[in-house]
C-alpha cells in the first residue's frame, strides 16, 4: 500500500450526488456544461493512469441521450472492489485530499458528480436513468443508481458480465441529449489538455462532427506529485494528519514522515524521531512517551505540531533550478513537436521559475522579515510556461487562447482575475484577428482556488 493513496474520508451528506443544485455547488459548472465537465475528469483519470493511448467518442446514440465514452490502454484493470470504492457515495472520500502537490483534475470525487449529474439530469426530464458502463479487463460492469429517500443514502446495483479483454479500459457515461452541444468548446479542450500531455496519442471523435488523433506516443510524461512540509502551514498538516489516522491509523510513523519530500531516507527519518523523544524528555506531561518509526501514526496525536515543525527544519526549499525537474513541465522541445505536428510557422517560448511565500495568518504579514508568525509561513514553487505559436497567416480564426493548470486544460477563464491574458498580449502587438496560438500553462502545488467549484484562481 502507498500512504499517499490512502482513501480518506470526507463529510457525509446523504444524496447531494444527486441534488442538481448540489451538484452545481460542488462542481461549480451548470447543466449545459456537463460533457465538458465529465469530458475533462474522466480524461484526467485516463492520464494519470500510465496509458499511452487514449479514445474520447462523443455520440447521441438515440433521441433521449448524448454518450460519453474514455478508454485508456493503461495496464491497471478495475476490479469489482474498486467499483464499490468509486460507488461509495457516503464517504465522500479522496486520495487527492488535503495533500499539497502537483495533479490533475478539479476535484478528487469527480466520478461520483459525473454519474450523480447523469441520474438527475434524467430524472429532471422524466427520463429513466441511464446505466454506468465501465469495461475492464475481462469484465464490463452496468451500475444503476439507487437513491434511497428513507435512509438518506444512494444504493447502487452492479451487474458483472464477461468480455473478451481488448487491452483497454473504458468508461460509458449517459447525459440527457442537448441540442446545443459547443462541438468547438469540446474540442479546445481535448486540445488544450494534449498541448500539456504531449507524449500521450490521445484520440477524438466528436458526434462524427470533428475528429482527429493529438500528440505522441513517444514516451511516457510523468507528474513527479512530491509534497514538501514547507508548503503546508500548521492547519493544514494537522487536518492532513487527522485524515490519515480515521483512514489508516495503525500506519507507522516512518510511512507518515516519508510522504514528505527529503524526508524518506531511514537516517532523516532516525533524527527526526530523536528530536522529537528529546523534546518529549524534556516535558513534565510527555516524558514517558517514544515514538520509534513503527510506531502507530494514532500515538502522535498529542505532539502533531512539534513533529510538524521539527520536519520543516529537516526540509530543503527547492532551488530555482530545480523547479521545473521537481515540479515538471511540457518544455520547449515538446511544444515543439506539436508546432510541427500542426504545420504551424513558428514557436516562441518562454518559462518563468518562481517561489512564493504565504502567511495563513496575516494578510498583510512582511513575510521574510515577519517572527511573530514565521511559523505560519509556507514557502512553494511554481512554474508558468508561455507558449506563441504562429499560424500560417492564410488562417482566418483568430487568436486562439488556451489556460492549462497542472497538465490539464482549465474549464473556465481561470486566470481572468490575477492575468488578464488578452490584454497583455495587445501589449506586445498581438491582436484578436492575427492568427496565433497562445498556450498558457501554470504549475503549482498549492493552488489558491476562489470558490468550491474552481472556477478561478486567487493571486
Amino acid at each position: 500500500m502507498v500512504l499517499q493513496d490512502v482513501i480518506r474520508p470526507g463529510t457525509t451528506r446523504g444524496l447531494d450526488f444527486v441534488n442538481l443544485e448540489e451538484l452545481r455547488k460542488r462542481t461549480g459548472i451548470n447543466a449545459e456544461s456537463i460533457l465538458k465537465f465529465a469530458c475533462a475528469e474522466i480524461l484526467c483519470n485516463a492520464l494519470d493512469t500510465d496509458a499511452s493511448e487514449i479514445s474520447i467518442t462523443m455520440q447521441q446514440r438515440d433521441v433521449d441521450f448524448d454518450t460519453l465514452t474514455v478508454s485508456d490502454n493503461g495496464s491497471k484493470k478495475l476490479s469489482l472492489n474498486d467499483i464499490k470504492l468509486i460507488l461509495d457515495f457516503d464517504n465522500k472520500a479522496s486520495s487527492k485530499r488535503g495533500l499539497l502537490r502537483v495533479s490533475r483534475g478539479y476535484l478528487g470525487n469527480a466520478l461520483k458528480c459525473i454519474f450523480g449529474y447523469s441520474y438527475a439530469l434524467a430524472e429532471s426530464k422524466a427520463l429513466v436513468p441511464p446505466e454506468i458502463t465501465i469495461a475492464s479487463g475481462q469484465s464490463e460492469f452496468h451500475i444503476s443508481l439507487k437513491p434511497n429517500i428513507i435512509k438518506q443514502i444512494i444504493e447502487s446495483e452492479v451487474s458483472n458480465s464477461s468480455r473478451e479483454d481488448d487491452g483497454c479500459t473504458s468508461l460509458t457515461v449517459k447525459f440527457p441529449a442537448n441540442l446545443d452541444v459547443n462541438i468547438q468548446a469540446l474540442k479546445d479542450l481535448v486540445f488544450a489538455t494534449s498541448m500539456v500531455n504531449p507524449n500521450r496519442k490521445i484520440s477524438y471523435n466528436l458526434f462524427g462532427e470533428d475528429q482527429g488523433t493529438l500528440g505522441f506516443n513517444d514516451g511516457e510524461q510523468q507528474i513527479r506529485m512530491e509534497t514538501s512540509t514547507l508548503w503546508y502551514n500548521p492547519k493544514q498538516f494537522q487536518t492532513l494528519y487527522d485524515d490519515f489516522v480515521r483512514a489508516a491509523p495503525e500506519t507507522p510513523i516512518k510511512d507518515f514522515i516519508a510522504l514528505f519530500r527529503g524526508l524518506t531516507a531511514k537516517n532523516v527519518i532516525r533524527e527526526i524521531l530523536q528530536e522529537l523523544n528529546a523534546q518529549n524528555h524534556d516535558s513534565e506531561t510527555n516524558g514517558s512517551v517514544q515514538f520509534f518509526p513503527a510506531t502507530p501514526i494514532k500515538e502522535l496525536t498529542p505532539r502533531v505540531s512539534a513533529l510538524f515543525a521539527i520536519m520543516k527544519t529537516h526540509s530543503k526549499p527547492i532551488e530555482k533550478r530545480s523547479i521545473p525537474a521537481v515540479l515538471g513541465m511540457v518544455g520547449e522541445a515538446n511544444l515543439e513537436k506539436i508546432r510541427q505536428q500542426n504545420g504551424w510557422q513558428r514557436l516562441r517560448y518562454v518559462i518563468m521559475k518562481a517561489e512564493k511565500i504565504e502567511c495563513s495568518k496575516s494578510f498583510y504579514c512582511c513575510a521574510k522579515n515577519c517572527e511573530s508568525c514565521k511559523e505560519e509561513h509556507t514557502k512553494f514553487p511554481y512554474l508558468i510556461e508561455l507558449a506563441v505559436f504562429d499560424r500560417d497567416e492564410s488562417d482566418t480564426e483568430g487568436l486562439k487562447v488556451y489556460q492549462c493548470v497542472n497538465f490539464m486544460a482549465s474549464m473556465e477563464d481561470i486566470f481572468s482575475r490575477i492575468f488578464d491574458v488578452k490584454y497583455r498580449l495587445g501589449l506586445v502587438g498581438i491582436k484578436g484577428d492575427m492568427p496565433v496560438t497562445v498556450l498558457l500553462h501554470l504549475v503549482c502545488p498549492v493552488l489558491n482556488w476562489l470558490n468550491y467549484g474552481k472556477s478561478g484562481l486567487g493571486e
